[in-house]
């Protein structure tokens, strides 16, 4: 009897350890999406288990129902109700910060089925994973609505268009402090190399957005967060190496939370490139510290960042038989066969560089390349943050921001390309500017060469470099405040200030062997002394200054309950502007002419809401009006003090229906968009005699519409399939005049009427495809391919061209491409709690041949257009140690 009950008790042991249902996960963070090891997962008091180094977990546990709670420290607990039937399961955990009540303030993020606005999110690992050497624009091709080039192909040089606005139009925001240009709203990737090794997540949100700013963007917005303090320490080292000797290394370093709530997080990294573009070579730095304390309900950080970086630019668009003869012919281009053109000279082809003897001293001296375009400059920021929640309903956040920008770029004074080469010809720039000529040859009227210094002979420069120079100094606050007045509704508001100014001028940068520049223009050098012979490192042709006010108030009210969430959002703000010139005659007091303040007002009202139907399903409607100052650079012509006339605000009106579906494993968001934008900012010119002459053109109206479908599909623990399709229709929709004043706005000169209705925006792809698998067979190992393919391209153009016979002429239509793109990598342990990965990045694995951006030429086709072709074949291997 005793050995037949034995046998029953372990015959039921073996079918209960049978009947147990292995369920298994990743705890990650729900905002940068990277893994969360040592969290737990409890099914019941004291019975769980513990995440591994890979934030991944598993559990046995027999049919039935059970509620799984997950908790890591610093992080809000999380529940879920499962059944277990006789199929293992996968159960993730996206883990919320208790940070994120700050960050919501702070960065306006999104939340995904309550914010009633178009986003897509990034995080770190996609970031980690595909980037490779890009810039970081070049990644958000994989969200809606957005084209991202490397424009001419320098490090540093990408822009990107979200829905058919340019950069210009999209705000762009570190930790919720704004990074565009204040004086043209411009976005310099070149000065944040080295921002993706600390960026926590990025989220672009389209169209009018989630942004309380009282400044807004029309495009859309790009909010980056940076890491904060980890719960433990940590360090990564990287290294990677790739195409065109294109070599980077990096260090980071996560204090984790220390004794008394203290923590740093710093980074630094290096790159050089010789650039895929031929002499496109770069040098860059990056360096980032945070430091965080926690006191009782306060919290404060300082943070400084900065990438002081030199690198080459290609500015000139060239037509597209310059590059590739047989491409151009493909597209009923006719290629000259004049022996002195310029033609097929490979996509590769860069004609702002050649090479240099500088012998005048030296016969023995070395020929040297040398790039006549370099852009130079360095603009750390540093910012001092406060936060302050005394309670569950109140918080306070408080960011004083600073940043100074220095640096410039250089140019010739007058190109010279040589045939024979297609470079630009300094050897016989350097030898005119070295040669000794007689006075009146040339028909000039001085000689080439004067004595000024102990009867030496000094060099007249005929060919020289200048560098344009645009030193800034920029300094902000954005307070913003958050209560909670019941279970329902919030309120929020704030204000938002920010004061700039901008020396810009021009240096002589590199006299080519010559000792002097002589100054011919009336304004080209500086009238209170009267000296036109400029040396190295004097300044010519223009010396202004520009200042900036903006501020602005701001109010958000939020409304919650069950499945509703709406919000409304008003802001108010005043933008002044002023410009000095410095190379004016002063006048009887000896103050520099100035143009005075002018004051330019602006006011936004945006509202929405989001319903969830049930727990799949969610709709969200949203529209604004928005009535947004001129920035400075479209209220003064150039460089000078002269103010266009009319100048009138941005009316921008926009309504967004979307809806958004979700399961544990499938997400699709489906948007609808309409945006008036009137007003947009237009300048023309015309040339009387040696005079030029500029206007404003107000009532340019043009509308962007379109779709966009996102998805995501997790289809099985190793293999997750992503999808983007985008489809715009943006057109001109105006007829307008432009009426031409003199300099002081009494006399009208003249009048040009264009007809823009029904012309394509040009500038960014109206149709956009793309496709990402990341399919992972074993622990560590990832390996993601994807396609991107752009149609309905127009080239851009300028509105001016469209009057006479050419009014409501469309743009050349650029051909439809695709690229091809995979990554790749390994992570596994080493010893302890170590690991190494490793990771390949192959962009443009079929080396297609495509133009990326175009200018409209005077026949509006192939034949006139002027282009970049979009980069070849590259590659990139990166190794990362993490401790």
């Amino acid at each position: 009897m005793k050995s037949l009950l034995t046998t029953l008790a372990a015959l039921c042991c073996s079918f209960a350890a049978l009947s147990q249902v292995k369920i298994s996960g990743t705890v990650t963070d729900s905002y940068s999406g990277e893994t969360l090891p040592g969290a737990t997962i409890f099914y019941a008091d004291g019975k769980g288990a513990i995440s591994d180094m890979d934030g991944h977990y598993e559990l046995n546990l027999p049919e039935g129902k059970y509620t799984l709670t997950a908790k890591f420290v610093g992080f809000q607990e999380l529940k879920k109700e499962i059944v277990v039937n006789r199929s293992n399961m996968v159960v993730d955990f996206p883990m919320i910060s208790e940070d994120l009540k700050e960050i919501e303030i702070i960065a306006d993020i999104a939340v995904d089925r309550k914010t009633p606005v178009a986003f897509s999110d990034v995080g770190a690992m996609k970031i980690k994973e595909e980037l490779g050497t890009q810039d970081l624009p070049m990644l958000l091709n994989t969200t809606p609505g957005v084209y991202a080039t490397q424009s001419g192909g320098g490090d540093g040089d990408a822009r990107i268009n979200i829905r058919g606005f340019n950069q210009r139009n999209v705000a762009v925001m570190v930790d919720g402090i704004p990074m565009n240009d204040m004086e043209n709203g411009w976005v310099y990737w070149s000065n944040w190399f080295g921002l993706d090794n600390v960026t926590q997540k990025m989220q672009v949100q389209r169209g009018l957005g989630a942004s309380k700013l009282a400044i807004p963007a029309i495009g859309g917005n790009i909010n980056i967060l940076t890491q904060g303090i980890d719960q433990k320490q940590n360090i990564t080292i990287g290294t990677e190496y790739g195409n065109n000797n294109n070599m980077r290394q990096s260090i980071g370093y996560n204090s984790g939370r220390l004794k008394g709530n203290w923590g740093v997080t710093g980074a630094f990294a290096y790159k050089q490139n010789d650039g895929w573009v031929t002499n496109l070579n770069s040098r860059q730095f990056f360096y980032f510290l945070k430091v965080q304390k926690e006191i009782g309900k306060h919290s404060f950080s300082i943070s400084t960042m900065g990438s002081p970086q030199e690198h080459a630019q290609r500015i000139n668009r060239q037509p597209m038989y310059v590059y590739d003869a047989d491409y151009a012919r493909s597209q009923g281009v006719e290629v000259p066969t004049d022996p002195a053109a310029v033609v097929d000279q490979g996509l590769r082809y860069n004609s702002e560089w050649g090479y240099i003897t500088r012998n005048r001293y030296d016969e023995n001296a070395p020929t040297e390349v040398l790039n006549t375009r370099q852009n130079y400059y360095y603009k750390p920021i540093a910012n001092f943050k406060h936060f302050w929640a005394p309670n569950r309903r109140f918080a306070l956040s408080n960011i004083l921001y600073a940043s100074w920008g220095k640096g410039g770029g250089t140019r010739l004074n007058s190109s010279l390309i040589d045939p024979a080469t297609g470079q630009q010809d300094l050897e016989y720039m350097y030898k005119k500017n070295t040669k000794t000529f007689p006075l009146g040859l040339f028909g000039i009227s001085r000689p080439y060469n004067v004595n000024y210094v102990n009867d030496t002979t000094q060099y007249l420069a005929s060919y020289y470099m200048q560098s344009s120079i645009n030193n800034h100094q920029w300094y902000g606050l954005l307070s913003t405040f958050k209560y909670n007045i019941n279970e329902q509704f919030d309120i929020s508001g704030g204000l938002d200030a920010r004061y700039y100014k901008t020396e810009r001028y021009q240096e002589v940068y590199d006299l080519l062997g010559a000792d002097y520049v002589y100054i011919t223009s009336p304004t080209g050098f500086d009238a209170n002394d009267s000296v036109r012979v400029k040396r190295l490192g004097d300044r010519i042709n223009y010396n202004i200054n520009s200042y900036v006010k903006q501020g602005g108030l701001f109010f958000l009210g939020e409304y919650n309950y069950k499945n509703w969430a709406a919000f409304v959002n008003v802001t108010g703000s005043i933008n002044q502007y002023n410009r000095v010139n410095l190379f004016a005659l002063k006048d009887e007091n000896g103050n520099y002419q100035e143009s005075g303040w002018k004051t330019f007002p602006g006011a936004t009202i945006k509202g929405g809401f989001n319903y969830k139907v049930n727990g799949r399903n969610s709709i969200y409607v949203n529209t604004g009006y928005l009535s947004r100052a001129q920035m400075i650079a479209n209220v003064y012509n150039g460089t000078t003090l002269q103010r266009y006339q009319g100048i009138e605000n941005e009316k921008v009106a926009a309504t967004e229906l979307g809806h958004v579906f979700k399961t544990d494993k499938f997400r699709s968001a489906i948007n609808l968009y309409y945006t008036n934008w009137k007003n947009r900012p237009v300048t023309v010119s015309i040339s009387q005699g040696t005079e030029n002459y500029y206007a404003f053109v107000p009532g340019m109206e043009a509308v962007h519409a379109g779709g966009e479908l996102e998805l995501e599909y997790q289809m099985s623990k190793k293999l997750q399939a992503e999808g983007v399709v985008s489809i715009g229709n943006w057109t001109w929709q105006s007829q307008a005049t432009a009426y031409i004043y003199n300099e002081i706005g009494t006399d009208l000169l003249d009048s040009l009427t264009f007809d823009t209705k029904g012309v394509r925006v040009g500038d960014a792809a109206q149709t956009q495809l793309s496709l990402g698998v990341r399919y992972s067979p074993f622990k560590g190992f990832y390996i993601k391919p994807r396609i991107t393919y752009f149609d309905h391209n127009y080239a851009d153009f300028n509105p001016e061209d469209l009057v006479g016979d050419n009014g409501a002429r469309q743009s050349w239509k650029m051909p439809a491409y695709y690229t091809l793109d995979l990554a790749a990598g390994y992570t596994r342990p080493l010893a302890g709690k170590y690991k190494i990965g490793v990771r390949l990045n192959l962009i443009n694995i079929t080396n297609q041949i495509y133009i990326s951006d175009a200018t409209n030429g005077q026949t509006f086709d192939a034949q006139s257009a002027t282009v970049y072709f979009g980069q070849g074949f590259r590659w990139n291997v990166g190794v990362n140690f993490n401790f």
